[in-house]
């Protein structure tokens, strides 16, 4: 994680909006299709994997902040249960969000304006968070990750046919 996120904040700092955004867009639509196929390899849970998967989160993470999807990914490819993995990525975003932040501060992309509009969001996050507990104790595992997916793939659609239709 630490090795590729530099490399993605660098990225972040020389590619253009609408490259980055289109990335962005293909990378959420490809995880969110192996992950709706339930593919999954436990033989791939060992080091050689597990430093690949943080490099590349590290990257993707620094580029996107997204960091979190080839770790879901990962996770859900050697069948960890749910609730495991909610929890790892939990601390994993919140970790590797405060280090892609210092990177950013200090690599010029992230000003004071910035800081200044994140702390609202931060005293708001608890709320979402309870509520985001709430639900995911009530729904049904099988429906929740379709709603989501299927929510990621549209979304992402949209972000790419609005940067098709500003070139």
């Amino acid at each position: 994680m630490e090795l590729g996120s530099p490399v993605g904040l660098y990225l972040l700092k020389y590619l253009s909006p609408e490259t980055t955004h289109l990335y962005v867009c293909l990378i959420i639509i490809f995880f969110s299709l192996l992950l709706m196929k339930g593919y999954t390899n436990e033989n791939i849970n060992n080091n050689q994997s597990k430093i690949f998967t943080g490099i590349i989160s590290g990257a993707l993470n620094g580029l996107t902040t997204l960091g979190g999807m080839p770790v879901a990914l990962f996770l859900l490819v050697t069948s960890i249960q749910p609730a495991v993995i909610r929890g790892s990525l939990a601390a994993l975003f919140f970790l590797t969000d405060v280090y892609a932040f210092i990177l950013s501060f200090f690599g010029g992309i992230v000003d004071m304006i910035t800081v200044y509009r994140t702390v609202p969001l931060i005293i708001i996050l608890p709320i979402g968070a309870y509520i985001g507990n709430k639900f995911f104790i009530k729904s049904k595992e099988q429906l929740y990750r379709k709603v989501v997916f299927y929510f990621l793939i549209v979304i992402s659609i949209f972000g790419i046919l609005r940067i098709f239709g500003n070139i």
